[in-house]
């Protein structure tokens, strides 16, 4: 049965720097918004990836899923909840969307709730040289039988050497490696975000027509200022219907699709769109992912065409 994405929410919340407590308040409010309870969700997964204290082990997700409450005692006849951490950059959510449907597809798992986002480890706020902007966002999945659900993920990565953005120098933080991170910018990741918009494009048989009449719509992520201008411009397509996060929240990273996926739901341009393009890029690689919030007219499920939808 194919996926359908129940509910979505972020977090910017100014009294914590705490990716930890931002995620796990994004988490809440989405399942509120989903109309279901906590105990429902059978898994968690983590894709954020600046965290509190550059903590390693144990996995974010455990912590989260510690402070949701989610799963903690063991009930006989029910499936134990399983939560894990899951990164790719600034990727990681979309990856993360196709291994939810995975354990979906089974029928043993009937909710997943994915979490985004970073923030500073020292977490503390607007810290000088840290480009990301401080949130946490969570999306619900479940199965539905209107949904037409996910399509195929489109990867393309860089094939020329990549300079880390990102490290901990362990010897020159000494004592303050908990609360240090250095990052310097990366490279713009516009050919490759591009690239795999085309190969989606081409998969789903969509073409710029499709934007331009409000069938398609493209989120696109925040690497850069002016990305999705440039990036519709690149592909040709209506700026209208490329959104991205709101322009005042400077880049959340990780957590960038769930942003862009709001800011079009609260825009009003999901309401008649057929198709919806994530899109998730950083310097390294960049993953395109439709979703068909719901099944095209005339279509009904069954076991001949839900390999397609």
């Amino acid at each position: 049965m194919p996926t359908m994405i129940l509910g979505a929410a972020v977090n910017t919340d100014r009294d914590t720097g705490s990716y930890f407590d931002l995620a796990a308040r994004a988490a809440r409010t989405c399942v509120e918004r989903a109309g279901i309870t906590i105990d429902e969700v059978g898994m968690l997964i983590n894709t954020g990836v600046f965290r509190d204290n550059n903590l390693v082990e144990p996995a974010v997700a455990a912590l989260i899923q510690k402070r949701l409450g989610l799963g903690l005692e063991y009930e006989p006849g029910r499936i134990p909840v399983v939560s894990f951490d899951l990164l790719h950059g600034a990727n990681g959510l979309l990856h993360g969307f196709t291994t939810a449907e995975c354990f979906l597809a089974t029928g043993e798992v009937k909710y997943v709730l994915l979490l985004a986002g970073d923030a500073h480890p020292s977490t503390e706020r607007a810290v000088a040289g840290f480009p990301y902007t401080t949130s946490g966002a969570a999306i619900l999945l479940g199965s539905s039988s209107t949904a037409g659900g996910f399509g195929r993920l489109q990867v393309r990565d860089t094939t020329g050497p990549v300079e880390a953005s990102a490290w901990l120098d362990v010897g020159e933080a000494g004592s303050d490696g908990r609360s240090t991170v250095t990052t310097l910018p990366g490279a713009d990741p516009l050919a490759l975000a591009a690239a795999a918009v085309r190969a989606c494009l081409a998969e789903e048989g969509l073409d710029d027509s499709d934007f331009a009449a409000g069938r398609a719509v493209l989120l696109a992520p925040a690497p850069g200022p002016g990305f999705p201008a440039r990036l519709a411009d690149t592909l040709g397509l209506a700026p209208a219907s490329v959104i991205g996060v709101p322009s005042e929240l400077g880049d959340p990273y990780s957590a960038a699709p769930v942003h862009a996926y709001l800011h079009a739901q609260d825009s009003g341009v999901l309401d008649a769109a057929d198709t919806v393009l994530f899109l998730a890029a950083y310097d390294a690689s960049a993953v395109c992912l439709p979703y068909r919030p719901r099944l095209p007219a005339g279509v009904a499920m069954s076991s001949a065409n839900v390999a397609r939808y």
